[in-house]
């Protein structure tokens, strides 16, 4: 209770203060004027009606009469008599209750005749005057700031929009150079590969796996926005393969692929995306730490999942700058059910599950998944 006290008379302290010197300076003048004071109780139940005049007029009245624009013209002058009519008899009410307990004395009731209304008259409308003038004011204060605030917000839209466009043309630049003149880079493998492999079968399979691998990359715009995860999959187990074949040694990493996902489609570079990040960061040459890649669909998701064993140094340094993407690229796909987890347990294994709703899966394909 005392927090609210606190806080209204801090909201308020400007109204206050302004009230009180009013006040003091009416008091002081109209005494010296009319060489007489009143009592303290007189000025406080005076005072009293004119404020709550004030602020009926300026928040509730006037707030009501021009909430209908069509009516307000004819609402304004019905609703001011009527709070001058009420104005003028607080005070007779005020008055003769003073008058009652002693407070002011009068002999005779006091009347309620044209004096009294003419007097009360030029106070209500020299009130009312404030009151309105207190009301445009923050009506002009209150649309300036909604002026404000929606140009910032449009000056911001400007800022995100000009953002975006620069994006945009970084996007457009990177993808212009990562397809500078493909043919050539095909046809410089095609001869590598018919040089070497009468001399060194083993390279001459790598150049053909990576070769295909390059060709897929580069044609998945072509493919369209998205593809069937079969098709990836099969350029999983080329990446695979041409590891294999790099490194000369055995890696140990199981893919199982269930059959029911094959036909699903993607957008593409995910799964692939993993594959690297395993590659990159994990370490394959320990037997009693399996990797392991699994893609699987249940009753409402597509789920991908990759279990590793990291490498220390390399698991320190990296930012996941890859796997963010593929989030990220989810995300704009498929919304924000999508749900993408990864960490590091205990035994130092890098543990990823990505759960696509398949419900999102059907509708960018535009097919019912069975």
């Amino acid at each position: 209770m005392k927090r609210k006290q606190e806080n209204w008379l801090q909201k308020n302290k400007i109204h206050i203060i302004v009230w009180l010197l009013f006040i003091v300076y009416e008091t002081i003048v109209l005494g010296y004027s009319l060489n007489s004071f009143g009592s303290p109780l007189t000025y406080a139940a005076h005072y009293f009606v004119i404020i709550l005049f004030f602020y009926g007029h300026s928040n509730v009245a006037l707030p009501w009469v021009f909430k209908n624009k069509t009516s307000s013209f004819i609402l304004l002058p019905v609703v001011s008599f009527i709070q001058i009519v009420i104005y003028a008899f607080a005070h007779l009410v005020a008055d003769r209750f003073l008058n009652l307990v002693g407070v002011i004395q009068e002999h005779g009731e006091i009347k309620f005749d044209y004096q009294f209304v003419l007097r009360n008259l030029y106070r209500g409308i020299y009130f009312m005057g404030f009151s309105t003038g207190y009301f445009l004011l923050r009506r002009y204060l209150t649309q300036r700031k909604r002026m404000e605030m929606l140009e910032l917000e449009r000056l911001q839209n400007i800022i995100d929009q000009r953002n975006m466009e620069q994006e945009l043309s970084k996007a457009q630049n990177a993808f212009l150079k990562a397809q500078i003149n493909p043919h050539f880079l095909f046809n410089t493998l095609d001869f590598i590969y018919h040089n070497v492999s009468s001399h060194s079968p083993i390279a001459a399979e790598a150049i053909i796996s990576l070769s295909d691998m390059m060709r897929f990359a580069i044609d998945s715009d072509e493919m369209g926005e998205y593809i069937k995860l079969e098709q990836e999959m099969e350029q999983v187990e080329s990446l695979l393969h041409l590891t294999r074949l790099r490194k000369g040694r055995e890696l140990y990493l199981t893919i199982d692929f269930s059959e029911d996902v094959k036909h699903l489609k993607i957008i593409p570079l995910v799964l692939l995306t993993l594959m690297e990040n395993i590659f990159k960061h994990g370490d394959l040459g320990n037997p009693e730490h399996m990797a392991r890649v699994t893609v699987i669909k249940d009753n409402t998701f597509l789920i991908l999942e990759t279990d590793n064993l990291a490498r220390r140094i390399s698991n320190n340094r990296s930012n996941h700058t890859g796997l963010l993407n593929i989030e990220k690229r989810l995300i704009y796909a498929y919304g924000n059910d999508v749900k993408f987890v990864y960490h590091t347990d205990d035994q130092n294994h890098f543990k990823l599950k990505i759960q696509v709703p398949l419900d999102s899966l059907n509708y960018r394909d535009g097919r019912a998944v069975l």
